[in-house]
């Protein structure tokens, strides 16, 4: 009980990011695995970029949660101001990396001529799709909350 007590503004936000970039990343493993037009189209790039962030979260976490004092703790607190920059960095570069792999994809889709709309928004398809929009969402809501956490100290002032 005593460790939520610790728990800053800052810190609620780098909590609610990775778990929102965890989201995400889980939304993307279900659109590549599951059926439809997106099935198998993976985007390594923005696997890796979305991994990083998760594991920088992670980082931050823990970083706010040792106890430490004088220059360690000026050091650790610059890293850790880094880390919660990059974090949404790296959200909003998966985000624009899957947009740009599934952009004709949608138009595929979405867009078709009417000859063969009927054939091409097959049920899997659209899901797929909505999958793949789900996917792209949680990532611009993540950088956002990444943004917005970035302002906030995850520290507490010492006494």
């Amino acid at each position: 009980m005593n460790m939520l007590k610790k728990q800053t503004v800052g810190s609620c936000f780098a909590a609610v990011t990775l778990l929102l970039g965890i989201v995400s990343f889980i939304l993307y493993g279900a659109n590549v695995a599951g059926q439809g037009y997106f099935h198998g189209a993976s985007v390594d790039v923005a696997v890796r970029y979305m991994v990083l962030g998760i594991a920088l979260g992670v980082c931050v976490l823990v970083l706010s949660n040792i106890p430490l004092k004088d220059g360690v703790a000026k050091v650790i607190t610059f890293v850790s101001d880094i880390e919660r920059i990059a974090i949404p960095a790296l959200m909003i570069a998966a985000l624009l990396t899957i947009v740009s792999a599934r952009v004709e994809g949608f138009a595929f889709i979405y867009f078709s001529n009417a000859e063969v709309l009927q054939e091409v928004q097959t049920p899997a398809n659209i899901s797929s799709a909505h999958g793949a929009i789900a996917n792209i969402v949680c990532l611009g809501v993540t950088a956002v909350v990444g943004i917005i956490g970035a302002f906030f100290s995850t520290r507490k002032a010492e006494q």
